[in-house]
């Protein structure tokens, strides 16, 4: 026998080849003992029958000991890879109780959920604010509520191809393939950081079915003044259980040719009634350049109507709930495919129209009814290179987007009411800027 100098004298140490038979069979006895292995590893056995694994060091003339673990938690196999990993953190000079350190570190992450690594990297994306909060709406509604509901190491590709399935069933099939992409994105941080071995999201994407570009257009839009004449007309009379708020949105679309998201989150302090306009700030547009939306006298009725319900709120278009929040991604959408077809006396469904569609049907529509493309595409807040000129850092040709916007709101109207209706030329809009 041989006495380890460190511990107490009453500490023996009894060398020995270890084998599992040997420590299962080792019994306490009055004074605490060690079992040794090899390399400084050994087996303390106390007189209460406790064992545990420690491995004895030495760092720049400095002695320690490092506590593995109890026995049988953690068996001879366990015992010694975790010593070797020990013994090449000594032999470059590093304290072996970093091993402890950071598997408690990915102890703890394992228990985080899914929130917060998306959190962790949705703030690492470089976007707009506007593009910022529209996705993270979509992750807060789609996927936050079902991937927080056990830690981020359990959930399996069956798992996460259950809740895309359920996204793209409800015909979101875009958002469904686009968050799938989100969460490949995020769990593979996940896997470099070491806390999961395989990424669950990998390849999930593919497995989705995709859209029917020819019936499940997300940007479905009408050009048929026929159509355009059923779907203005059902938008102002919409069901009795359609909450206001979605109706006034809806009605508000096609005035001002604004992305869906631009209306959700429109902001009181946006609306300018004294010159009739909406002042969007460069934060909210995907292309981060401010937008000056002119107000038709229609447009500004349905705002001032809406300003009466929650001109006290921080969004114009707030649900009867009462909570200062934006309508959520497809509200409106679905509303729309809601609409029903006098002919079939049913839902016209999706591919009819969208709540982007308005902008397809406006923009298609005033092209051929004679207006010069470049007021379109500037009141779209489109970004084209090509059609970059000087006179934009003018008024922007405000006079002529006024007078357009006006005019197509009288068109509109014209429509629902089926009046003859006097195509607008082009020279009704071609005064000097």
């Amino acid at each position: 026998m041989t006495v380890f100098y460190g511990f107490s004298t009453s500490i023996i140490g009894v060398y020995m080849a270890l084998t599992d038979t040997a420590i299962k069979n080792a019994k306490p006895k009055t004074k605490a003992y060690k079992m040794s292995d090899s390399g400084g590893l050994f087996l303390l056995i106390k007189p209460s029958g406790y064992k545990s694994w420690k491995y004895d060091f030495r760092i720049n003339s400095t002695r320690g000991s490092y506590t593995i673990g109890k026995y049988p938690d953690i068996s001879l196999k366990q015992a010694r890879q975790e010593h070797l990993q020990a013994r090449e953190l000594v032999a470059q000079g590093i304290n072996p109780k970093q091993i402890k350190t950071q598997r408690k570190v990915n102890d703890e992450l394992q228990t985080k959920r899914f929130s917060y690594y998306m959190n962790q990297w949705l703030n690492k994306q470089v976007l707009a604010e506007s593009t910022f909060k529209d996705l993270k709406q979509r992750i807060d509604k789609n996927l936050i509520p079902f991937l927080d509901k056990k830690n981020i190491n359990e959930y399996t590709t069956a798992d996460l191809l259950k809740i895309m399935l359920s996204i793209s069933d409800r015909g979101a099939k875009e958002t469904a393939i686009r968050l799938a992409n989100v969460a490949r994105r995020v769990f593979n941080e996940v896997l470099i950081l070491g806390i999961i071995e395989t990424n669950p999201a990998q390849g999930l994407a593919e497995l989705l079915p995709k859209p029917d570009k020819r019936i499940d257009n997300n940007f479905g839009h009408i050009t048929s003044t026929e159509e355009l004449k059923i779907l203005l007309n059902q938008i102002d009379a919409p069901s009795a259980r359609q909450d206001f708020a979605v109706t006034q949105a809806l009605k508000l679309m096609p005035l001002v040719f604004l992305r869906p998201y631009n209306i959700r989150f429109l902001k009181w302090e946006y609306i300018n009634f004294d010159e009739n306009i909406i002042k969007l700030p460069a934060t909210e547009l995907k292309n981060n350049k401010p937008l000056d939306v002119p107000l038709a006298t229609q447009a500004v009725t349905i705002l001032k109507q809406m300003q009466q319900v929650t001109g006290h709120k921080t969004y114009v278009f707030v649900t009867a709930q009462g909570k200062d929040t934006p309508l959520s991604e497809n509200t409106t959408t679905n509303a729309l495919k809601r609409i029903i077809n006098p002919t079939t006396n049913k839902p016209y469904g999706t591919g009819y129209m969208t709540s982007h569609g308005f902008r397809h049907t406006a923009s298609t529509m005033l092209n051929e009814l004679g207006y010069e493309a470049d007021i379109i595409e500037l009141q779209l807040a489109h970004t084209n290179k090509d059609r970059i000129r000087a006179t934009y850092n003018k008024a922007k040709w405000m006079n002529k987007r006024i007078a357009m916007m006006q005019d197509w709101a009288d068109y509109l109207d014209g429509i629902k009411a089926g009046t003859n209706i006097v195509p607008i030329k082009k020279e009704i809009v071609s005064g000097t800027v």
